[in-house]
């Protein structure tokens, strides 16, 4: 019995029933899959208000698993969800960078996420799940730039290239019933934005400063904010908003 309890338990029916009524509820996707996966965050890239983002990643096949004739695809959506360019790089070495400006963007001043994601046609254990977090830095009106890691993982897809990208690895609450209090105190700055996206293919509910606000499938959205101290609930259980401080001429982007 304990054991079909426990078969149950990690279903996507078990899972969906144990994070509604918050019993032992479950965060992350977990994988038991007979293919290789490649995973990526949902990375924020801007190109609004004097910014462009520069992106630096490694070639993680060919660097710790010694597969040959590896390639990363990366894809560029807007703050709305909407596929704005795909970029196939070939030629890569250990390390590589990646710059997103409002001329590679055909003049789009804008922001959004992209996520990218390894492929190779060699035989790959199925075991084996890769993610590279990655490194992001933005620059704004062309000072240093300020870099931080990958934040929230998003997407996956064979690395054996199929063509179909999933979601949802960050799981949902039935109720707006998550409480993310943000570690930092959000005194002495000139302004502070909070950069948002949805990882998963459901609709986000959140509050912040007594606002409710609605973030669909894939979208993204910057809140300034004054607070001091920042609470947001929501429905989802890992809703973690990169943060832009802003100070002089020097911003500091850094997870929540």
């Amino acid at each position: 019995m304990k054991s079909l309890i426990k078969y149950f338990a990690n279903t996507k029916s078990g899972i969906f029933l144990r994070n509604i009524t918050n019993i032992k509820p479950v965060y992350l996707k977990t994988f038991d899959t007979k293919v290789p996966i490649s995973i990526s965050d949902a990375f924020a890239w801007r190109t609004d208000n004097g910014f462009k983002t520069k992106f630096k990643y490694s070639d993680i096949l060919e660097l710790f698993y010694n597969i040959k004739n590896t390639w990363v695809e990366i894809h560029i959506f807007s703050k709305n969800n909407i596929l704005l360019k795909k970029e196939k790089i070939l030629d890569l070495k250990s390390s590589n960078e990646f710059t997103i400006t409002k001329d590679y963007l055909e003049g789009i001043e804008d922001y959004g996420v992209f996520y990218i994601y390894h492929f190779s046609k060699e035989k790959f254990s199925g075991e084996n799940i890769i993610s590279n977090r990655c490194y992001l830095g933005y620059s704004k009106d062309n000072n240093l730039y300020s870099f931080v890691h990958g934040n929230t993982l998003a997407k996956y897809t064979n690395i054996n290239p199929k063509n179909s990208y999933k979601s949802d690895m960050v799981k949902m609450s039935f109720f707006k019933d998550q409480i993310y209090h943000i570690q930092k105190y959000f005194e002495n700055f000139d302004k502070n934005e909070l950069f948002f996206s949805n990882p998963t293919s459901k609709t986000i509910n959140f509050s912040l400063e007594n606002k409710n606000y609605i973030l669909k499938e894939g979208c993204s959205v910057i809140i300034e904010t004054s607070e001091k101290n920042i609470i947001v609930k929501s429905n989802c259980y890992f809703l973690r908003p990169t943060v832009f401080s802003y100070k002089n001429n020097y911003i500091d982007v850094h997870h929540s």
